[in-house]
């Protein structure tokens, strides 16, 4: 089978992955050419996000597909990341020690409300109410700031920046794989013969063409928007977070993702822009705040850097797999690449093999 794979970002990078692993698997045979525009070392969303894997606490404020799908990936990573790991040499951290929402004294309401479709939606196992002398015990830096917490331990945060380096000596390293970077891509309109004319650089006929080039794509899917996100990460010596955090707030709820040896990235947030320029100063401004009030510690942080991104998304926020002959679209992912990817590329697989 030889298949092309157009856009290298997480969606074109895993499917390329878990692709040729399953026929390898499966003893069948397998070519790949994956291409961009882009250079390998682009930050793409997926290199600048938080890389949160939240099926329970995303699901409370979007639709059930969103846990549906999170739960599958969150159990697809928990499986696949030893096997990179053991292909590779590479260590991908994958923290899994859940996540805590917490809210300000008087952001009280909102945490309420959070907790009320929370406890409507989650199974009784992926949900705990923690005190704050359980706070103490078990996140002992936040104690001071929070009375409860609400804590889903069936969540966690992949580091992006070990998960690519991996992946990436990974397809290196397998020769059915090839990777064609800075190629501008034609369109993939699917009239005519679906598997000709795709790639400008390649004359090649291929079985199948996935089309997995986010916002590049809006050509081809008229009904893709884009959805701009902003993120800080920094380095914070004096602050011991385990855990993914969640803040809620009326105006900028916050997300804070740790990495190893004190780094972490922080985001809040989602605006309906087509703007990729830096991040603005009032987002940087409400980031940084919020930051600070949920631990004084992150005042001497060092700020490593300040990005902003757009994400592909469709009106109803959720992800679509569109099968036109021979070829196939992943799209619309949103904010939730790392939550979505992994099912939607098994999804794929299953479909084909």
């Amino acid at each position: 089978m030889k298949v092309a794979i157009v856009g290298a970002g997480l969606a074109g990078r895993l499917l390329a992955w878990r692709l040729v692993q399953h026929c390898r698997d499966t003893d069948q045979p397998i070519a790949v050419t994956l291409c961009d525009r882009q250079s390998r070392s682009f930050m793409g969303t997926g290199r600048i996000a938080a890389a949160m894997v939240a099926p329970f606490t995303e699901a409370v404020t979007t639709e059930s597909t969103t846990r549906e799908l999170g739960v599958v990936s969150w159990r697809l990573w928990q499986k696949w990341l030893p096997q990179l790991e053991a292909a590779t040499g590479h260590k991908v951290e994958f923290n899994q020690q859940g996540t805590l929402v917490v809210a300000h004294p008087a952001d009280l309401p909102d945490w309420q409300r959070f907790q009320q479709k929370a406890q409507a939606d989650t199974p009784p196992e992926a949900m705990q109410y923690w005190s704050q002398s359980e706070l103490q015990q078990q996140e002992p830096e936040l104690s001071h700031a929070f009375r409860q917490a609400m804590y889903f331990p069936e969540e966690g945060v992949i580091d992006n920046d070990s998960f690519y380096k991996a992946l990436d000596t990974w397809l290196d390293s397998t020769q059915e794989v090839t990777w064609h970077e800075g190629m501008e891509c034609g369109e993939l309109s699917s009239t005519g013969e679906a598997t000709r004319g795709y790639l400008k650089a390649c004359d090649e006929q291929f079985d199948y063409v996935f089309d997995c080039r986010g916002n590049d794509a809006r050509e081809d899917q008229s009904e893709l928007r884009s959805v701009r996100g902003e993120v800080v990460r920094v380095h914070a010596p004096e602050v011991n977070l385990t855990r993914a955090i969640r803040l809620t707030h009326p105006r900028y709820p916050l997300y804070i993702a740790p990495r190893p040896n004190h780094h972490y990235v922080i985001g809040a947030t989602t605006l309906e822009s087509d703007d990729d320029s830096p991040v603005t100063v009032r987002s940087a401004l409400e980031l940084l705040s919020a930051l600070y009030s949920l631990n004084t510690g992150f005042s001497e942080a060092r700020i490593q850097f300040l990005q902003a991104g757009l994400r592909p998304a469709f009106n109803d926020n959720l992800p679509r797999i569109v099968r036109e002959e021979q070829l196939i679209r992943i799209n619309g992912l949103f904010r939730h690449g790392y939550l979505f990817a992994p099912a939607l590329v098994d999804e794929v697989i299953q479909s084909l093999c």
